[in-house]
């Protein structure tokens, strides 16, 4: 009985990839029918049903689940082989598929990836802005950007940057509602709040080795930064952000900082990707691009 292609297997998990066969055969420049000849000659050699097909889309049974999950890592370890091969004799090469959150990646990173994609001419970046903690392994990342707290001990994390905290509001708020001359005064004003930081809704302050964590509480909250600094410039209430951030806004006097003399903590901000035995080149390319323009 003849065994199964790498070509079969590698087209197999790039519609799981894409989520149906024409989408697929796109990325991988064959013909739909081909994919499908492809799937249909794994399926009769196997004996199993590995996809149930509709015209709009293809969803893996529960074969198919268990038959892919035991693929990837041989596909991955093929792949990675191919890297290292390739990276003695000439660049890095590649497709890399990255999540970026949307403000830090809007302020930090954008301006600077057409200088990465010059600089590595071999590179496809297929970059997606969305403040979600994405599953790499389960959607297809090669890395993502992350700030704050991390809590998926299967990644890899490199500090690649520090982010200084402040907490500012617009002088219109600040005149309507009084400046806050100490952290425990934000127990009576409107604070708006990143959902995406994990744990409880407290802002936590330092100053002289002493330490406070204030519950604050407010009207407004979101998983996207940047509607809580506009709802902040616009007078609804006092926003923690970064410095970096809101830079603009201080400079013209859209913002004000309050409590300058108390420290929030850093926030960390990570490059993290799946654990591997060997960092593929043009992963390895980014993260130290990214590291040298933060």
């Amino acid at each position: 009985m003849k065994d199964t292609t790498l070509a079969e297997l590698h087209t197999l998990a790039t519609v799981v990839k894409k989520g149906s066969l024409t989408a697929a055969a796109d990325h991988l420049g064959i013909s739909a029918g081909t994919v499908s000849r492809r799937l249909d000659a794994m399926e009769t050699r196997l004996g199993v049903r590995l996809f149930n097909r509709s015209t709009r889309a293809v969803r893996l049974t529960a074969a198919g689940e268990a038959y892919h999950a035991s693929i990837v890592p041989a596909l991955e370890a093929i792949a990675e082989a191919d890297e290292l091969v390739r990276a003695q004799t000439a660049g890095p090469r590649g497709e890399i598929r990255v999540s970026l959150p949307v403000n830090y990646g809007r302020v930090h990173l954008a301006p600077r990836l057409p200088e990465f994609l010059q600089r590595y001419p071999d590179i496809r970046l297929d970059a997606h802005f969305d403040d979600r903690f994405v599953d790499l392994v389960a959607e297809g990342f090669d890395l993502a950007i992350r700030i704050g707290q991390l809590e998926d001990s299967r990644l890899i994390a490199r500090r690649i940057a520090d982010d200084r905290r402040l907490v500012v509001a617009s002088p219109a708020y600040l005149e309507r509602s009084g400046r806050p001359s100490h952290p425990k005064d934000l127990l009576t004003h409107e604070c708006l709040h990143y959902t995406n930081f994990r744990g409880p809704v407290v802002w936590s302050f330092s100053k002289g080795g002493k330490q406070l964590d204030i519950p604050v509480s407010g009207r407004f909250n979101s998983n996207y930064g940047l509607p809580l600094t506009i709802a902040a410039e616009q007078g609804l209430g006092l926003v923690q952000t970064a410095t970096s951030l809101v830079g603009e806004a201080l400079r013209e006097g859209r913002l004000v900082e309050v409590l300058e003399d108390w420290r929030l903590p850093e926030i960390g901000i990570y490059a993290v990707y799946p654990g591997r035995k060997h960092v593929p080149a043009k992963v390895r390319a980014f993260i130290d691009f990214i590291s040298s323009s933060s």
